[in-house]
Formats: C-alpha cells, sequence, structure tokens
C-alpha cells in the first residue's frame, strides 16, 4: 500500500530529500513487493535497474507520469531506499583474490540465510560438498566456509579406465595437499563472517542436482542430493570437513539409494580408483558394501591402494578394499 502524502511530506522533510524522487518514498512498499516476488531477499545492481525500469513505466494513478520519475536512478535508490529508509541493508563482499569488493543489497525487514547471499554471487550455481551436507543435515555443524558450485562446460569425453595409472603416481599425488579453488570471497552478515568457495566440477550434467524449498530462502535454492553430496565429498575432502565428518555424513544419512550412488560414481568417471573409498564409507556407516564392489575385481586400478585422504600421517589400511585410511577414525569405524 503506497504511503499517504502526509506520510511521505514527513519523511521528505526528515532526509531533505527533494520531490523529484519522492516516488522511491511513496511507493516504497510495492518496491520491496516487487523486490520479493521477482528477486528475492537479495537485491544487485541489475535487479534494482530492472525495479527502477518497471516503476518508470508504470503510470500513477490519474496521471500521465510514472511512479518514479527520469532522475530515479541507481544511486538514488541506494541513498533512499537502502540507506534512509533502510528496507534493505548494503552487504559488502570482497574477492579475496583480486582485492576488489562487489555489493548485495539484503532485506533488512527479515533474516536471509547466508547461504543464499552466497549462491547470488554466481548465477545458476548450487551448493555442493559441506554446504550440502549442512542443507541435508548430514553435519551438525554450521560451516562459515559455504561452497557454490556451477558445473564446466562439457569436454571431450575421457575414459577413467586406470590403464596409465601407476601406483607411484597415486602416492605421489596423495602425498601433496588437495588441490583447491582460488576463488574465494569473504563477507559478514549479522555479525558473522563468512567465506564461499566457488568450485568449477566437472561436467556431468548436472547429475543429481535437485531443487529445495527451505525454511530461511526467500525462493527455492539448488542443491546436490545425498547421493551426489557423499559422493563430492569423498572426492574432494577438504571441502566436506575431512574424513571423520564424511564417516559421520554416510551414517547420519541413514537411507542412502546404495544403487544410485554407484550409479553416479560408475557415471562421474574418475580416473582414480574411488569406488575403494565408496566402499571404504558404506562399510564403516554398515551399509551393504560387497556386491557392488565385487563387480570391480577385474578393474585394472585394482591391485593399486588408494587413499582416503590427502597427506595423512602414518595410515593404516583396509586390505579388504586395498585403501588407507587416518587411524584417528577408527573410533567411529563401525566394525
Amino acid at each position: 500500500m503506497a504511503l499517504t502524502d502526509y506520510e511521505i511530506e514527513k519523511i521528505l522533510k526528515k532526509y531533505d530529500i527533494k520531490k523529484d524522487i519522492y516516488g522511491f518514498i511513496k511507493y516504497s512498499d510495492e518496491i520491496v513487493l516487487e523486490a520479493q516476488m521477482n528477486f528475492g531477499n537479495i537485491l544487485n545492481r541489475t535487479s534494482i535497474i530492472s525495479i527502477i525500469k518497471k516503476f518508470k513505466e508504470e503510470f500513477e494513478e490519474g496521471k500521465n507520469t510514472g511512479k518514479l520519475k527520469s532522475k530515479a536512478t541507481l544511486n538514488k535508490f541506494i541513498e533512499i531506499v537502502v540507506d534512509k529508509l533502510e528496507l534493505f541493508k548494503s552487504i559488502k563482499i570482497m574477492n579475496e583474490y583480486k582485492g576488489d569488493y562487489i555489493n548485495r543489497y539484503v532485506a533488512s525487514y527479515t533474516y536471509v540465510s547466508p547461504y543464499e547471499i552466497a549462491l547470488s554471487l554466481l548465477s545458476n550455481s548450487f551448493l555442493s560438498h559441506y554446504s550440502a551436507m549442512y542443507i541435508h543435515d548430514l553435519t551438525i555443524n554450521a560451516p562459515k566456509d559455504i561452497y557454490i558450485n556451477k558445473e564446466q562446460f562439457p569436454k571431450s569425453s575421457y575414459s577413467g579406465d586406470g590403464n596409465n595409472l601407476s601406483q607411484g603416481r597415486i602416492d605421489y599425488a596423495f602425498s601433496k595437499k588437495m588441490r583447491r579453488t582460488n576463488m574465494i570471497y569473504s563477507f559478514s552478515y549479522d555479525g558473522t563472517s563468512y567465506k564461499v568457495h566457488v568450485l568449477n566440477s566437472k561436467n556431468t550434467h548436472n547429475t543429481g542436482v535437485i531443487t529445495k524449498d527451505l525454511i530461511g530462502f526467500s525462493k527455492p535454492i539448488k542443491t546436490t542430493n545425498i547421493e551426489r553430496t557423499l559422493i563430492d565429498a569423498m572426492v574432494r575432502p577438504g571441502y566436506s570437513g575431512g574424513v571423520s565428518e564424511i564417516l559421520d555424513a554416510f551414517i547420519r544419512a541413514e537411507n542412502i539409494n546404495i544403487k544410485k550412488i554407484w550409479e553416479y560414481l560408475e557415471k562421474f568417471n574418475h580416473s582414480y580408483p574411488y569406488y575403494k573409498s565408496l566402499a571404504f564409507y558404506l562399510k564403516n556407516a554398515d551399509y551393504d558394501y560387497k556386491s557392488e564392489f565385487e563387480k570391480y575385481k577385474n578393474d585394472p586400478r585394482n591391485h593399486l591402494t588408494f587413499y582416503l585422504d590427502y597427506q595423512m600421517v602414518a595410515p593404516k589400511e583396509d586390505k579388504e578394499l586395498g585403501i588407507l585410511y587416518p587411524r584417528t577414525i577408527d573410533d567411529i569405524c563401525r566394525k
């Protein structure tokens, strides 16, 4: 509902605002509704410009002029709607790699999930790894590191049959730190600091990416489903809280679709024998693993010893599966 002339006049005097941009005040309720309906609780430069354009094109009742005049600009929107009326608050987000900032304008009339703020950084992105674990209640933690993902464009197919894989290559790769993205953003919201890790995973045609309606989000968001989340986590433990958290996630999942998770792993066609990692987690979360693991008995990588994590110190070996794992998780491994 538009404000009355008296209410508008009071605000104009309070903030010493010129009448040629009074439309931001008169139609502030409608502006908020427009934002909610089309952009959710987070605005950026493009969405603000879109709102301004719409209100310039809509005529005032009984008049032949738009609800917003020609002098209504992006800067004036920020000055009036954000800074003075405080209907939105500005969040500065730092690109830690480049050292520059971008702005998001977050609704101040409700709580906004920091995960939704993170997703606003990259169009068509989805939550993955530790963030997806959190969304699916696979961890009791509330991670301040947020992982958003957008798959790479399709490349020429590559067969991960392992014919060219040697024990030396595996040993060398897992003696190093896990490769990490350098595209990291940081911001503070509601008194808490967050880091956003932007990932570009290999193209799977968004296998296992689903849309969910969640409390605290102004619109449906995309995230990996439970099976895809667990595979992503075991492949990149450093993005997922580490192997203890991942094993706990397998245990907390309770109803993993075993057929689906093995199908995903086969489809993703990793060059490393991650089927050993999957069997290890399923085994120690008390799931059946033997029937699917048996299918890999003639795999050319089967004679190779694999690693559950990077840079492990004095690991133990599960000889049945041919995989080394940190001895620190012995206490949560199911016997």
